[in-house]
């Protein structure tokens, strides 16, 4: 790999080898299309691909040497599969729904590489979100006529997924971007280390994200946001829900992170927020 780094965020070093052929098309259209929907009136939406992904800090060129092409990012959101595993053949995405494990079934439903779908992070965080909330109860909200199918806990949820892609550490030497649903919750394990203490990310207010790049593709289309209360957020959702404090555990040995989210309580899950198949 061919890098040109940057001082700030992983996810904006040049991977000189990488150009807009590596991206995959299909992805981009989805991306582009929850940006308009979201932004209709944005100047962005003009641009060809190549002028949207440069905004985006999703491609570079630095201009004192000449090199240019995509970035970590760009390439990890949204290049075709083959391209994101022949340089990122370290990083692992898996996802597993475990809440009707038997003896002899380790998993109900599985998404990893398969050859199904182009693995990069956009369409993983796409394929996978749907399926950790398809058993939330949806509140009726009304917002300008429209029905919002959404709750604090959808969003918390969502909210632990970003988090998940935006502080990964993708230079690691093998990591795994791993998301297990159980009857009981959720837990959610990325590669790397914490960048704060843990008390600093349990009180908020601070964010420092080692992919903010990344980080502001998902918050363009509505997902996270850059104030630093994600984590506090999704503490005060589930001290409403009156379930178990989410537990952060950070693992040096084997340089990973993992967040736990029980939906359970010390008396019993709040049917008000869960409905099980």
């Amino acid at each position: 790999m061919y890098i040109i780094k940057s001082q700030v965020g992983n996810d904006s070093l040049i991977l000189k080898y990488y150009t807009m052929d590596d991206i995959d098309s299909e992805t981009m259209k989805h991306y582009r299309q929850m940006f308009q929907t979201r932004n209709p009136e944005h100047i962005w939406n003009a641009y060809d691909d190549k002028e949207f992904l440069e905004v985006l800090d999703g491609y570079r060129k630095d201009r004192r040497n000449g090199v240019e092409g995509l970035t970590l990012a760009g390439l990890m959101m949204f290049g075709k599969g083959l391209a994101v595993r022949d340089e990122f053949d370290n990083i692992f995405m898996d996802y597993r729904d475990e809440t009707e494990v038997t003896p002899d079934i380790r998993w109900n439903d599985r998404i990893t590489y398969d050859g199904t779908w182009e693995n990069n992070l956009f369409n993983f965080f796409t394929k996978v979100s749907p399926k950790l909330t398809a058993d939330l109860k949806k509140a009726f909200v009304l917002v300008k006529d429209y029905r919002v199918d959404d709750s604090p806990v959808h969003k918390a949820i969502r909210e632990a997924f970003v988090n998940l892609i935006i502080h990964a550490d993708y230079l690691v030497d093998a990591g795994t971007l791993k998301i297990i649903k159980t009857s009981n919750g959720f837990s959610f394990t990325n590669p790397g280390t914490l960048k704060l203490p843990k008390e600093e990310i349990y009180r908020g207010g601070n964010s420092k994200p080692r992919n903010p790049r990344m980080q502001t593709m998902l918050r363009m289309v509505g997902f996270g946001d850059n104030a630093g209360s994600g984590f506090p957020t999704i503490l005060d959702v589930w001290e409403k829900a009156g379930w178990k404090q989410p537990e952060l555990v950070e693992d040096t040995l084997l340089d990973q992170v993992t967040l736990e989210l029980n939906i359970i309580s010390d008396m019993k899950e709040d049917e008000n927020f869960v409905q099980k198949k």
